[in-house]
């Protein structure tokens, strides 16, 4: 992407850095205070969770938006799910220790 040098680059950099920017407040949001924490390591992991298993259940019934969707066509598999609870624990286990 970065080197591509075709007619969206400027669009594909714009995005990049707008992604960058957004990662860097979300995350001094949840750093900083106790209610930025619990929405960022509570209710975000909560809707996830429901999104996942929404298209695990499309799947399972043999629909075709589940089967195309890209969570179930690149991230099928248990490591994904324990690299995010696992990283997730550990976020929760330091909000605990801080507040």
């Amino acid at each position: 992407m970065l080197f591509d040098h075709s007619v969206n680059l400027p669009f594909q950099l714009l995005g990049w850095v707008m992604v960058f920017v957004g990662l860097i407040v979300l995350n001094e949001f949840a750093r900083r205070s106790k209610v930025g924490g619990i929405i960022m390591f509570g209710a975000l992991p909560v809707a996830m969770t429901v999104y996942c298993i929404a298209i695990a259940v499309g799947v399972a019934q043999g629909q075709e938006w589940a089967l195309t969707n890209p969570t179930h066509v690149y991230q099928n598999s248990w490591f994904h799910y324990a690299k995010v609870y696992a990283a997730l624990a550990g976020c929760i286990g330091f909000m605990v220790i801080k507040y």
